[in-house]
């Protein structure tokens, strides 16, 4: 078994979610130490094109970072991240999806089509050239502030996004926050309860491992 690493907001998902559970995985770093890209060899040899990536003993290879997650989280239930009954469970997967989908995909949004080093690779794993679009960026840059107020009320009667325990809803919208702030799209000074929680889940252990451990 081996997960393939990068120094990217995806896979940070998984580096986290592993160093919450206890496991060790061999990690493989991915990336191109000469350039912000993947490798060529890593290009060649897995068709999925991009990471987080982890490949069994048998080859079968699984991408996208909850879909990883989710691989553990059946071997190894204890601690639960992903809820622990049929409520906890939806509601967790509800607020995971949206910081996905609301968030770190508006935040990639922005990022992908306003950076210079993302010219023509406006999306992330596909090998022919595509054109960044200028217009996505003040879109994106909508979408994030309307993520931003979404989870801020949430957590206004929450101490984390799905409930009462850390879960990887958090792990996906801590990573989602800490890439928008890295894109310069920083937490709204109204957002007082996303800056506390904020706060609470960047002191934990796990947040603060660098890729590839």
């Amino acid at each position: 078994m081996k997960f393939y690493d990068w120094s990217a907001a995806n896979p940070r998902r998984v580096r986290i979610y592993l160093a919450e559970k206890g496991i060790e995985v061999p990690i493989e770093d991915a990336g191109d130490p000469d350039k912000p890209v993947l490798k060529p060899a890593f290009l060649a040899a897995h068709s999925h094109r991009r990471v987080p990536l982890l490949v069994l003993d048998d080859g079968t290879e699984i991408g996208e970072a909850m879909a990883i997650c989710r691989y553990f989280e059946t071997l190894h239930p204890e601690p639960p991240l992903m809820g622990t009954d049929a409520r906890d469970r939806a509601l967790v997967e509800m607020w995971e999806g949206i910081a996905d989908v609301e968030g770190m995909h508006a935040v990639t949004e922005v990022f992908r089509n306003s950076t210079e080093r993302f010219v023509d690779r406006a999306l992330a794993g596909i090998p022919e050239p595509i054109a960044q679009i200028p217009e996505l960026i003040e879109r994106g840059k909508q979408r994030v502030r309307l993520f931003y107020e979404k989870i801020d009320r949430q957590l206004a009667d929450n101490e984390f996004l799905a409930g009462p325990r850390f879960s990887v809803a958090d792990i996906t919208t801590l990573c989602t926050v800490d890439f928008a702030e890295f894109a310069e799209l920083k937490i709204p000074g109204t957002c007082s309860h996303v800056a506390r929680w904020h706060e609470i889940v960047s002191a934990r252990p796990s947040a603060k491992l660098s890729p590839t451990g």
